[in-house]
């Protein structure tokens, strides 16, 4: 009896173990493979792209200001008239020309006669620089063409007038001024000055000067003697009243109104004789009209500035 006792006491302790046993595998099964991942981070949250900026609208181009003219060397002023070579002298460029294509009778003139006023050659520029001048001693029927060619074409220049035409063309002077042009002074009329007294040829010079103040309230100072004639006393005479006179490095035979020169070969002749620091002398005459456009281009087309004095 006590030994089915035990039996039966044994039996529960195994059965008991048993489902230990089966409840502790049945838990193993239920855990997870591996440890639950960790959450993931939330996406980041990309800016909001920054608006590329409005292209800022293109100015409008304007028209370059005109070079600014030579830089002229001071003189010793007032000069001592006295002793000073009243020799009468003419003046042409010659057909000599240097490396350059400056006429050598031009360097010349300007090294002798510079330190007296005279140009021949204008002050070495930073770039080739040309100056066409005019000379205006009566209305020839072309002025408004000249000024509305250098006009379209922006090229300043310079005119010197004689006191008849000032007075009696005020309104093309006028226009000058205005569209940037420098005026200068042909003189009061026109006379060779070295047939005249001392005083006679300083009216020639104060004259014109007073008139055109009056008329347009500017003074001149820069002068061209008639027809290029000149004395080195006339020089010192002229810078004593302020005026520096203005030759020419380059000219042709276009003065004579019936006896006009051939436009093709004239426009040849003039730009074949480009150099830098070229003062041109022009007369407002049909030829020179009707080159003038081909005749701008094709210096600026050869590397070279134009200016007014």
């Amino acid at each position: 009896m006590r030994r089915l006792a035990l039996l039966c006491i044994f039996a529960a302790v195994c059965c008991l173990a048993l489902a230990v046993a089966v409840f502790a595998g049945r838990a193993r099964n239920e855990e997870p493979a591996s440890a639950p991942a960790a959450p993931a981070a939330p996406a980041a949250v990309s800016a909001a792209p920054t608006p590329a900026p409005s292209p800022s609208p293109t100015p409008a181009p304007t028209a370059s200001p005109a070079p600014a003219g030579p830089a002229w060397q001071p003189l010793a002023t007032p000069f001592d008239l006295a002793g000073l070579d009243t020799e009468r002298l003419g003046w042409g460029q010659g057909r000599q020309v240097n490396e350059r294509n400056q006429p050598i009778g031009a360097v010349a003139y300007q090294d002798k006669y510079g330190p007296w006023g005279g140009a021949f050659l204008a002050p070495a520029a930073e770039t080739p620089t040309i100056y066409l001048t005019f000379d205006f001693g009566y209305e020839t029927g072309y002025s408004a063409a000249i000024l509305d060619t250098l006009r379209e074409k922006n090229a300043p220049a310079t005119f010197f007038v004689v006191g008849s035409y000032a007075k009696n063309n005020a309104d093309t002077v006028e226009r000058m001024l205005a569209e940037g042009h420098t005026v200068g002074s042909h003189s009061a009329s026109h006379k060779d000055m070295t047939a005249l007294p001392d005083e006679e040829a300083r009216a020639e010079i104060t004259d014109f000067n007073a008139q055109f103040a009056a008329q347009f309230g500017v003074t001149p100072t820069l002068f061209r003697f008639p027809e290029g004639v000149f004395s080195q006393r006339l020089l010192a005479l002229a810078a004593n009243e302020g005026m520096r006179s203005v030759f020419w490095s380059y000219a042709y035979a276009d003065w004579d109104a019936n006896d006009q020169p051939e436009v093709a070969e004239s426009l040849e002749k003039a730009l074949a004789a480009a150099h830098p620091d070229a003062i041109y002398l022009l007369h407002p005459m049909a030829t020179n009209s009707a080159l003038l456009g081909d005749l701008i281009d094709g210096l600026r087309a050869a590397g070279y500035t134009l200016a007014a004095l």
